[in-house]
């Protein structure tokens, strides 16, 4: 069937497009758990000048919020350090962050972990508490964003200093067969991670990549390490990674599904022929 934009789908359009809160003044004096934009600056631009401050707000980098992910759906984490998830669900395991949102207790404001539960699926196919580590190899973890992005937002946890280096220290790489893969380039970092509790810090930094073109792809693996990282200390901790369109928003929900338009061939078709057999 047919799938219009609703009018709830429209107001989570509106409310993700209002919760953007870019940071627009290179000399900002703020810090976020101690990065301010001139380690961005140095970071990304290869030093913390006036110039490089003005690229980080030019190029849209920082936004001063955290990811509404409203109207977004997790990517399914479908091979783990080479093995095919699909087929061995309970494969491996997961680290679980322990501080929670909205909850008061010793845990609060630390990068306080538990590790060993069984089933990395669990732990790299949705985004909350539980994440996974991956190993170096492209192509070995791999997940299904489930249409044809055109950007991947990314959400680690964070586990210790120093930062953002930590939170991003990952190369994500694209492809559209799961054999021939682009290397992903940041285009936005969540300075306020995945929760609206500011409390919690070890969702901090979360941050989207592409292309750098309007390619679309629909599956993305990710490594320690690597080009793109910010920091390469032999592991990662990947919380989920969700697809976004080119305006860093949800998958479209206007467009008819194949099977749906093939239904919609069958009875335009059938009432064409209708049509002829009533004229003649």
């Amino acid at each position: 069937m047919f799938k219009p934009i609703s009018i709830l789908s429209l107001s989570l359009l509106v409310a993700n497009v209002s919760h953007a809160a870019l940071v627009t003044d290179p000399n900002d004096a703020r810090s976020w758990q101690g990065a301010t934009v001139g380690t961005f600056a140095a970071l990304y631009y290869g030093s913390d000048t006036l110039a490089n401050r003005q690229l980080v707000v030019d190029n849209q980098l920082l936004d001063d919020s955290y990811f509404q992910s409203a109207g977004f759906a997790a990517a399914q984490f479908i091979k783990f350090n080479g093995v095919d998830l699909v087929a061995n669900p309970g494969y491996s395991s997961y680290g679980t962050s322990l501080d929670q949102p909205n909850a008061s207790d010793g845990n609060d404001g630390t990068y306080n972990y538990t590790a060993g539960a069984p089933g990395a699926v669990v732990g790299g196919s949705s985004v909350d508490q539980h994440w996974v580590q991956t190993d170096n190899v492209i192509g070995n973890s791999i997940w299904d964003l489930g249409f044809q992005a055109t950007k991947a937002a990314v959400f680690n946890t964070i586990d210790h200093g120093p930062l953002p280096q930590e939170a991003i220290e990952s190369t994500v790489y694209l492809s559209n067969d799961k054999l021939i893969w682009t290397q992903a380039v940041t285009e936005r970092v969540w300075l306020e991670g995945i929760y609206a509790d500011s409390s919690v810090v070890w969702d901090g930094f979360a941050y989207a990549v592409g292309t750098g073109s309007n390619a679309t792809f629909r599956y993305a693996s990710v490594i320690w390490g690597g080009p793109g990282a910010l920091l390469a200390d032999g592991d990662n901790e990947i919380n989920g990674i969700m697809g976004l369109q080119s305006d860093f928003q949800p998958p479209p929900t206007d467009v008819p599904e194949p099977a749906s338009l093939a239904l919609l061939g069958i009875g335009l078709a059938g009432l064409a022929g209708m049509r002829r057999r009533r004229g003649a």
